[in-house]
């Protein structure tokens, strides 16, 4: 709340938040600047970044999913304006697309990590799970991508493979990526439907609030849960300040 010029309405806007109110709803119901509200918006989500962050146990899916990199809410100069919902002009997986690493056991541990720009590679799962994995508690599950083999190896830990190729989408009846991949259709609908999209700039932002609004969905005092949540992390106003610099280092990997 530092440096905020009308903390009286803080309260009301968490409440507008919670709900998914838009933007404009937002500005109008409490009568302030459209850029206040997207500010105050971000100023929260960035407090969310390290919160509920518990290694891995047991079975543990991990796959990644693939946003088209999006400028929404910068001026276009260089190019014709895409529409909402628009297709990369270059065929696979290509250097405008941004991949999302998503990781989940079969408790409560989820992880939605902006990886990098275009084809994953081992160092990337490493920097977003590395360290929440332990050879003693984690079962990889994945797709046959050599990557996550790799990634295996190195942190020593049971891995189970889905050969695709095969359509082979269970093994030994217990070792799939069905709940991951569900994970990806829900959170990418809730994206384009409640936001219409979203700027890669603040990708990570709403990914952290996607994995907090999964982790109080079932609490019966969910703005409280969320009020606490949001006031763990000390770093959140540097978390604030660093997002520019975080996007230029993504977009530097294309």
């Amino acid at each position: 709340m530092a440096g905020l010029q009308r903390k009286d309405k803080i309260d009301d806007y968490l409440v507008l938040m919670l709900q998914e109110k838009s933007l404009d709803k937002i500005k109008v119901a409490l009568s302030i600047n459209k850029k206040t509200a997207f500010d105050w918006r971000h100023k929260i989500l960035a407090s969310l970044s390290e919160t509920d962050k518990d290694d891995f146990t047991g079975i543990t899916e991990s796959d990644e999913t693939f946003f088209l990199n999006s400028e929404k809410g910068i001026p276009v100069t260089d190019r014709k304006p895409r529409k909402r919902g628009g297709k990369s002009k270059k065929r696979g997986i290509s250097n405008d697309q941004v991949a999302v690493i998503v990781t989940q056991d079969r408790k409560s541990g989820l992880d939605l990590t902006v990886a990098t720009m275009g084809r994953l590679k081992k160092i990337d799962i490493e920097k977003a799970i590395g360290n929440r994995v332990n050879p003693n508690q984690t079962i990889l599950c994945s797709d046959a991508h050599v990557s996550y083999k790799g990634f295996a190896i190195d942190n020593n830990i049971e891995h189970h493979a889905l050969k695709a190729i095969i359509k082979q989408r269970v093994k030994n009846k217990v070792y799939h990526i069905q709940h991951v991949n569900s994970t990806h259709n829900r959170v990418k609908k809730w994206i384009d439907n409640t936001f219409w999209g979203v700027s890669t700039k603040y990708l990570q932002q709403y990914l952290n609030w996607y994995r907090i609004k999964e982790k109080i969905k079932n609490s019966n005092d969910k703005l409280n849960v969320f009020v606490n949540k949001i006031s763990e992390d000390i770093n959140a106003y540097q978390n604030y300040q660093n997002i520019e610099l975080r996007y230029e280092k993504l977009i530097s990997t294309q």
